[in-house]
């Protein structure tokens, strides 16, 4: 998947403002998670229209994923990414399994691809497609949210944004909006890709000084409160590959085979920057991209197809694989804000990592 990196360049201290103590109501937060409706890994739709469809999973599949998300992460929203890998009887059929599964407490949202990723931006859908599955979503799964996933900045989404912002009005969010991309109506709230401000430093010694990914974490944060919008930002499990890297910077590629996990307690570090800098207005929660996950854990020489983050799921089985630490990390992470706890002030003794 390609992903837009933002490195800062910064020479001079970030001037940010800092939300006084309790400003957050923390347990209110979104706590999310990105996962493809069909725990696949994204392909018919996504990358193009020449490979066979998804194996649709079974409701059994379905509820077991529920029940070790809900046991470890304790979410309360799940965006179901879905890019037409399968038919829409059959799509239909595992949305009803997602909502049947779910306790009435965790609201999922559809993530619709509207655009592929391939040479030509395709449209996903046709309009009468569009059509159908939006009125299935609005009766059956979600009345008043809808969400549109795109990892690329500012791509044009084509008559498939209308169709959603007139059945959704007041309710449409954009899931991997890039740091620096605007964000505009009709969308009323975004969940904001953050890799390269998480990733960029070895040790979090390194990542918190100037010039570093703190700086640049600081820098998008006072940038979306100067906006009208409530932003969740992205707590990332998957880093870069830091094997050739002095102190952790960006080794100008981004290979599922060679990424590494991101270095224990970045995120709860980070958690504790955005808790201080967002206003509590322009803060909507923390989110998670469980998608990234699987396409990084399934290679070989991570975790393999058969034992990936989506097979562990379907499985019922709490993940322990290659990427273990940071997804650790995240849950631990979502049950402190979820208890209305601030995670950096719950300190544990961190897994051990492979190290670089």
């Amino acid at each position: 998947m390609t992903r837009t990196l933002l490195i800062a360049t910064l020479t001079l201290p970030i001037v940010a403002w800092s939300a006084p103590s309790g400003a957050h109501e923390l347990a209110k937060l979104e706590r999310s998670l990105w996962i493809n409706v069909s725990l696949a890994t994204p392909k018919r739709g996504y990358w193009g229209l020449s490979f066979p469809e998804a194996v649709k999973p079974s409701e059994t599949q379905i509820a077991n994923a529920v029940g070790v998300l809900i046991r470890d992460a304790n979410p309360n929203r799940l965006y179901l990414v879905h890019h037409h890998e399968l038919p829409f009887g059959r799509t239909a059929e595992m949305f009803r399994a997602w909502r049947k599964s779910c306790p009435p407490s965790v609201e999922l949202v559809p993530a619709l691809v509207l655009r592929m990723y391939d040479k030509g931006n395709t449209p996903v859908f046709t309009e009468p497609e569009l059509s159908e599955l939006l009125t299935f979503l609005k009766a059956e799964i979600n009345p008043a949210r809808i969400a549109v996933y795109d990892v690329l900045p500012n791509r044009e989404q084509g008559a498939g944004l209308s169709a959603l912002a007139k059945v959704f009005p007041k309710g449409l969010v954009r899931v991997g909006l890039q740091p620096d991309e605007p964000l505009e109506a009709p969308f009323s709230a975004a969940v904001e890709d953050t890799w390269s401000g998480f990733c960029h430093g070895l040790t979090n010694d390194d990542w918190q000084e100037r010039g570093f990914g703190r700086d640049t974490l600081r820098k998008w944060v006072a940038s979306r409160n100067a906006q009208q919008f409530r932003i969740a930002y992205d707590l990332i499990v998957v880093g870069w590959d830091y094997a050739n890297t002095k102190r952790g910077e960006y080794p100008g590629y981004d290979d599922a085979h060679k990424n590494l996990p991101l270095p224990a307690e970045r995120n709860r570090l980070a958690v504790a920057e955005i808790l201080a800098q967002a206003e509590p207005g322009r803060l909507a929660g923390f989110s998670s991209d469980l998608l990234i996950v699987e396409l990084n854990s399934e290679t070989p020489p991570h975790d393999g197809k058969a034992s990936s983050f989506y097979e562990t799921l379907k499985a019922g089985r709490g993940y322990e694989g290659f990427y273990a630490t940071p997804w650790q990390e995240v849950c631990r992470i979502f049950k402190s804000l979820g208890n209305g706890d601030e995670p950096m002030n719950r300190p544990h003794k961190p897994r051990p990592v492979i190290t670089p």
